[in-house]
C-alpha cells in the first residue's frame, strides 16, 4: 500500500498542497490580527444596536473559528450582561454570500447557547437568529429589564428552550422555555408584599407576529399554586422600553399559607366556579395594572 502511494504520479503535488494548507492555517493562527477583528465585531454591534460592547480578547483556532473571551454588553452604567466566552464559526462561503448565516456558541451564567445569527450585508443588520438555551441562570434578568437598573422584584432557577425569529421584512417567530427551580421572591401584588415562592416550574411558549409577542402558555406551578397566564406583550427585545400588556390570568391557591392574600385579593377578581381567581394584566411590563375581569 506504501509503495502504491509512494508511486502515485500526483503525490508530489498533493503533497505540496497539503503542507501549503497547513502551513496557511498555522501561520494565521500565529499572526491573526485579534485586536483588528475585535474594534470590527464591537463597531459593527455598537452601530446596529442601542448597546456599548466590551471584549477582552478575540483569537482564531487552527479550525477558523472566531474565540471572543468576556464579552460584556452595556445596557447603561449600572445594566449589562457579561459572557464568559463566543465561538463564532464562519464558513468560507460566508464570504461570498449577501446574507452568510453565522453559528455561535456562547458561554453564559452557568449555562450554554448554541445558535446562528443571518446577516445581512446590505443593510447591516440581522435577518434570522435561531438560539437555543440550556440551564441558564436567570437571576440577571430583572435588572437588566428594568428601566431604572434594579428591579424590586428577585427571581431564581435556570431556564431551557429554544427560540426562533425571522426579522425581514417584519419579526415573526417562536419560542418555547421552562424554568426549573424558579423562586420568586419580593413580588407585590396590589400594593401587598406576597411570601417568597419556592420549588416552582415554569412554562413559557408561544409565537411572535404583528409586532407583538403571542403567549400561548405563561404558568407557573408549584405545591398550592397554579397561575396561567395567556395574552399579548411588547416584543422580547422592547420590553424595557415600555409598550403595551394585554393579558388575561387564571390564579388558583391551595396553600394554607397563602390562603389569606386570597382572601385579600378576591374583591379585585373575577371568581370562577371552579373556585380559582381571574383578571386582567394591563398596562406596562414596568408597571402592570391589575384589574377585575375574565
Amino acid at each position: 500500500m506504501i509503495e502504491k502511494i509512494r508511486n502515485y504520479k500526483h503525490i508530489v503535488p498533493l503533497s505540496y498542497g497539503l503542507f501549503f494548507v497547513l502551513a496557511f492555517i498555522v501561520f494565521l493562527t500565529i499572526t491573526f490580527p485579534g485586536d483588528v477583528v475585535k474594534q470590527r465585531i464591537i463597531a459593527e454591534i455598537q452601530n446596529s444596536t442601542p448597546y456599548r460592547v466590551d471584549i477582552k480578547s478575540a483569537n482564531v483556532s487552527p479550525l477558523l473559528n472566531i474565540d471572543l473571551e468576556q464579552v460584556v454588553i452595556h445596557k447603561s452604567q449600572t445594566q449589562f450582561v457579561e459572557l464568559d466566552s463566543v465561538t463564532v464559526k464562519p464558513s468560507l462561503f460566508s464570504v461570498f454570500s449577501d446574507t452568510p448565516k453565522i453559528p455561535f456558541t456562547a458561554k453564559l451564567f452557568g449555562g450554554e447557547i448554541n445558535g446562528s445569527v443571518r446577516v445581512s450585508k446590505q443593510n447591516n443588520r440581522i435577518e434570522e437568529i435561531t438560539a437555543d438555551i440550556k440551564n441558564l441562570k436567570i437571576d440577571v434578568i430583572p435588572d437588566f429589564l428594568s428601566q431604572q437598573g434594579k428591579s424590586e422584584m428577585l427571581i431564581h432557577g435556570r431556564l431551557s428552550g429554544d427560540l426562533f425569529v425571522d426579522f425581514a421584512p417584519e419579526p415573526k417567530g417562536d419560542f418555547d422555555f421552562v424554568i426549573e427551580g424558579l423562586e420568586l421572591d419580593n413580588l407585590k401584588v396590589k400594593g401587598m408584599k406576597l411570601p417568597s415562592l419556592a420549588n416552582l416550574t415554569s412554562v413559557f411558549n408561544g409565537n411572535i407576529e404583528n409586532e407583538l409577542t403571542n403567549i400561548k402558555e405563561l404558568s407557573v406551578k408549584g405545591e398550592g399554586i397554579d397561575l396561567q397566564i395567556t395574552g399579548t406583550a411588547p416584543l422580547f427585545w422592547e420590553m424595557s422600553q415600555g409598550g403595551i400588556l394585554d393579558l388575561g390570568y387564571r390564579v388558583e391557591i391551595t396553600d394554607s399559607k397563602l390562603s389569606k392574600y386570597q382572601t385579600f385579593l378576591e374583591p379585585y377578581l373575577a371568581k370562577h366556579r371552579d373556585g380559582s381567581l381571574g383578571g386582567k394584566i394591563l398596562g406596562t411590563l414596568m408597571n402592570p395594572r391589575f384589574e377585575k375581569g375574565s
